[in-house]
């Protein structure tokens, strides 16, 4: 009986999935910090003024929208780098394991850089670099 109902379910909703697939880049970003605490290099960690930067940047990306943010140059948006090029990654999250690019937003006033990994419309922070020395520029 389950299975029916589940089946008809996915049956009238189908068209569904990929609409909202297509449609990420209409949505504005969600953050989260689930996999930020588990890490040397946390939000728990940083000092008040680059948690204040962090409240900043976060606000300032939820008024645009996806498709805005990647079209914003890397200094004010983000980017991808090699996983390779990172000197040591500790505590990658389970489900971020296979992932070869890791997402850098930047912090103003040069405090320090927000990585983790994109999912769907979703930022997950994953470590905040204040040391600027996780990766090779």
């Amino acid at each position: 009986m389950v299975n029916k109902q589940k089946d008809k379910f996915l049956k009238k909703h189908e068209g569904e999935q990929s609409l909202a697939s297509t449609s990420v880049n209409a949505c504005f970003p969600k953050f989260s910090f689930e996999f930020c605490f588990g890490t040397d290099r946390g939000i728990n960690k940083a000092n008040k003024q680059v948690k204040l930067s962090v409240i900043e940047k976060v606000v300032y990306l939820s008024q645009i929208p996806w498709v805005d943010i990647k079209a914003l140059p890397r200094e004010s948006g983000f980017e991808r780098i090699d996983k390779g090029s990172f000197k040591k990654l500790t505590n990658i999250p389970n489900k971020f394991e296979s992932e070869n690019k890791i997402v850098v937003f930047r912090l103003p006033s040069e405090l320090g850089r927000l990585i983790g990994y994109i999912e769907e419309e979703t930022f997950f922070v994953v470590w905040i670099d204040t040391k600027f020395n996780m990766y090779h520029h």
